[in-house]
C-alpha cells in the first residue's frame, strides 16, 4: 500500500513484551494518533517505526521494508520530533532547521538552496521570524514548533512525532495540531502519541488506543475507537460523549 504499514510488530526489553503485535496502516494526508496510559509503550512504538528500535515484524513505506534500508534512506522516508529535547549550543534556529538535511548531504556544507528550504519551513510552521534568533532563547512551543520545521526539510513521507503538544499552554497545543493539519494535507503520512482524546478526535483521521503491554485494544475511525467501553477499558474511567457540528467531545461523567 502507499503510506505506512506496520505488520505484526513486536518488541520488548529481555522477557518484558512491550509491544505485542501492532498492526495498522495510514495513508499518505491522514493523521494517526497513538493514545493509552502512562507507560503503555507509545514512544516505543514510535521508535519501532523508524528503527531507533529493532522489532520483530514489518514496518513498510510505500511497500517498501524498512529494515532493508540504509539509515540515510530511512531518514530520507521518516522525519521523527522526540518528545524532549534540550538545546544545549546557542545555534541559530535556521542552522537549526537545515540540519535536516542531513540525509541528502552527507558531509556536504548546506549550499543556499538548502538554506532556503530551511527558511520556507520555519515560515511553514510559522516561526519565520525566529530564523536568525538562538534557539537556546526559544519558548516551549517555539522550539517544538523549529524541531517540526527541521523534520519537514528532510522532506519525509511520514513524520512521526512523540508527544507533539506536551508542555504547551492550551493555544500552542492546538497551534501545534492546525500546523500537523495542514502538513498532512499536502500528503504526508502523520503518526503522533497523544494524551488528550479530545484533541485526537478533533484532529485525527485514525486513532490506535493501547493498552499495557502494547496490547492494541482498537484501531479505527477516532468515532468508532474512543467510546465509552474502550475509554473504561484503558483509562478505568466513565466519560460522556457530545457531539457539536460533526464534533465529538469527551468528558469525565461527574462522580464517577
Amino acid at each position: 500500500m502507499n503510506g505506512v504499514e506496520a505488520v505484526d510488530l513486536c518488541f520488548s526489553y529481555g522477557e518484558m513484551m512491550i509491544i505485542r503485535q501492532a498492526s495498522f496502516g495510514l495513508q499518505p494526508g491522514e493523521i494517526l494518533s497513538i493514545l493509552g496510559s502512562n507507560g503503555c509503550g507509545k514512544t516505543t512504538l514510535l521508535k519501532c517505526l523508524n528503527m531507533l528500535l529493532k522489532p520483530e515484524g514489518k514496518v513498510l513505506v510505500d511497500n517498501m521494508d524498512l529494515k532493508s534500508l540504509s539509515g540515510r534512506d530511512l531518514a530520507m522516508l521518516m522525519g521523527y520530533v522526540p518528545q524532549m529535547h534540550s538545546p544545549d549550543f546557542p545555534y541559530r534556529v535556521v542552522d537549526v532547521a537545515v540540519s535536516g538535511r542531513t540525509p541528502q548531504l552527507g558531509f556536504s556544507i548546506p549550499s543556499k538552496r538548502d538554506y532556503e528550504l530551511a527558511r520556507k519551513a520555519l515560515d511553514r510552521v510559522g516561526v519565520g521570524h525566529l530564523a536568525d534568533k538562538f534557539y537556546t532563547q526559544l519558548s516551549g512551543g517555539e522550539l517544538k514548533l523549529v524541531l517540526i520545521a527541521r523534520a519537514l526539510v528532510q522532506e519525509p513521507k511520514v513524520l512521526l512525532l512523540d508527544e507533539p503538544t506536551s508542555h504547551l499552554d492550551f493555544k500552542n497545543r492546538v497551534l501545534v495540531l492546525k500546523i500537523l493539519r495542514e502538513i498532512a494535507d499536502d500528503g504526508i503520512a502523520v503518526i503522533m502519541s497523544e494524551h488528550d482524546p479530545n484533541l485526537a478526535s478533533l484532529f485525527s483521521d485514525k486513532v490506535l488506543l493501547m493498552m499495557n503491554k502494547g496490547e492494541i485494544v482498537r484501531y479505527g475511525s477516532a468515532k468508532d475507537v474512543l467510546s465509552p467501553e474502550n475509554i473504561m477499558k484503558v483509562y478505568g474511567l466513565e466519560i460522556e460523549v457530545f457531539e457539536k457540528e460533526g464534533a465529538r467531545y469527551i468528558f469525565p461523567r461527574l462522580g464517577a
